[in-house]
């Protein structure tokens, strides 16, 4: 192995862990003239870029240098401008959000759902629900549950870990794209989802408290686990109440639905907020509109940017 500690090298922040960063690299064996996959390094990082303010976060892209193999140390002396970011998981070049809904235990919750969507909407990254613990429902309620996320503008895969159906092709789905972002409620099964898939993990899970009819936090933090070649898969914490930042004029643009409709015909006034203005061409009688004229008549009252939760 070259131990050469001047060699600078380009890969990808894996985990944080306390003041370090996990960093995988792929590097060569000039002897064996071999490349390595799935090398990580513990990295710190150069002053530099701090007086420059430059956050990093799992997901990034970052350059290594002062590489000591033999010790699996590096630092971090370069950030590569980011593709796309999700604030809440913080995951950097994220290319798909997978939102995870169970239909039981706990039960499905329409709203809930809403939030983590426009969440990954906020952050203009295109996301697609995964409906876990479909065993426990009939086969007609999952068509109901599928037909209702593709009335919102939503492809659904569903998946149950207990006889394996969907697995195949949630894997090929991920495949697909180069950083997938598992979030979702606690308790819906995201860190047994990643264990069925990539069993070498074996992440620790927990069971949904029977009074809450919730989920306790098992994941403390975000970390990439590879799944296929090239393709990463992040676990992340689950939590209930996800921020949603938004202006007034901007938020029925978070809405597929709405969008769809808007993307047909006009509404008569540029600034229509699609309330009771004349003129509107956003239906009514869409399932997620009361949801929508809720929080717009909240952002409107409280004069700030919508805040859910």
């Amino acid at each position: 192995m070259n131990n050469n500690k001047s060699n600078k090298l380009k890969g990808i922040v894996v985990a944080l862990k306390a003041n370090f960063l996990i960093v995988e690299i792929d590097f060569k064996d000039d002897l064996l003239d071999q490349f390595y996959e799935k090398f990580r390094l513990l990295c710190t990082r150069r002053s530099k870029l701090d007086y420059q303010g430059l956050f990093i976060d799992v997901g990034d892209i970052v350059c290594v240098e002062s590489i000591d193999y033999k010790n699996k140390k590096a630092v971090i002396s370069e950030v590569e401008p980011r593709k796309s970011f999700l604030k809440r998981p913080a995951v950097a070049n994220v290319t798909l959000v997978a939102i995870c809904i169970s239909v039981d235990e706990p039960l499905f919750d329409m709203e809930q759902t809403s939030r983590f969507l426009l969440t990954a909407e906020c952050s203009n990254i295109k996301p697609i629900l995964i409906l876990t613990k479909i065993d426990l429902i009939t086969k007609n309620d999952l068509i109901l549950y599928i037909n209702k996320f593709k009335s919102w503008g939503y492809d659904c895969i569903a998946v149950s870990i207990k006889n394996a159906q969907g697995i195949d092709l949630l894997i090929e789905r991920f495949r697909k794209t180069k950083l997938t972002v598992l979030a979702g409620p606690s308790g819906v099964g995201k860190t047994s989802l990643i264990n069925h898939l990539i069993p070498t993990v074996a992440l620790p899970t927990s069971s949904v408290s029977k009074k809450l009819n919730r989920g306790t936090h098992t994941t403390r933090h975000v970390e990439l686990f590879p799944i296929g070649k090239g393709s990463l898969l992040a676990d992340t914490p689950g939590f209930n109440r996800p921020e949603i930042l938004c202006e007034p004029s901007d938020f029925a643009y978070l809405f597929p639905e709405f969008q769809a409709q808007l993307s047909k015909s006009k509404c008569k006034f540029r600034d229509c907020l699609h309330r009771d203005e004349p003129g509107c061409v956003i239906n009514k009688d869409l399932e997620r509109y009361p949801l929508y004229r809720e929080s717009l008549e909240e952002m409107i009252n409280s004069h700030l940017p919508y805040q859910a939760g």
